[in-house]
């Protein structure tokens, strides 16, 4: 499996796993399981992340194979986030299959030493693997549910709260003119009234 992510794995997950009693056995094999606590790890994709706190459930079984080491196996996680409409918080579950094979370094060719997960040493390490996972399953744009409305483009106003929430549009070929219209209430530049008579005017003159 070979995922690409935007957020780097975590250098340790705690999910080492010591095989020596499975290597150069075809056949053989052990189940697993373990749970980990997330303290600083960052674990999951740009929208979705695991919460500190919070636990990853990895339980897999562990085969040994002529090429190196099978893992199969679920990974289960609560995931939260925001709305990519209208930044309300939420939550998901993940609840993942791990299928991977870590190959013995010998058996595997130099131009493929960056793709093909290996051994290291007498162990297995299934943090990257199980980081990788959860941003798969993770959306990266959530929505608090199908229907949402989002926010206005204009003024960020939250459209679920007023569905009938618009801005008038002015046709920007006119948009110059209207900031030299007076105000409503407003009286001319020299000082007469907009709405009195050329009599009414006049009089006030003399």
């Amino acid at each position: 499996m070979n995922i690409s992510t935007s957020i780097p794995a975590p250098d340790d997950l705690d999910l080492r796993f010591e095989v020596v009693d499975l290597i150069g056995k075809p056949g053989s094999h052990r189940h697993v399981e373990r749970a980990v606590t997330i303290a600083d790890q960052t674990v999951g994709n740009l929208a979705l992340t695991v919460p500190t706190g919070e636990t990853i459930q990895v339980g897999a079984e562990l085969e040994s194979v002529v090429e190196g080491i099978y893992v199969g196996g679920t990974v289960q996680a609560r995931v939260s986030g925001e709305c990519s409409r209208c930044l309300d918080p939420l939550e998901r579950e993940v609840d993942a299959r791990i299928d991977e094979l870590f190959s013995y370094p010998e058996k595997v060719k130099a131009d493929e030493e960056e793709d093909v997960p290996t051994l290291s040493g007498d162990e297995v390490d299934l943090g990257p693997l199980v980081h990788d996972v959860i941003a798969l399953e993770s959306d990266d744009r959530p929505l608090c549910k199908p229907e949402c409305m989002g926010l206005c483009a204009q003024c960020g106003a939250r459209l679920e709260d007023d569905p009938d929430h618009h801005h008038e549009d002015i046709d920007p070929r006119w948009a110059a003119l209207s900031g030299l219209l007076p105000d409503e209430g407003d009286s001319p530049a020299d000082g007469t009234d907009a709405g009195s008579s050329p009599e009414d005017r006049a009089d006030g003159q003399r």
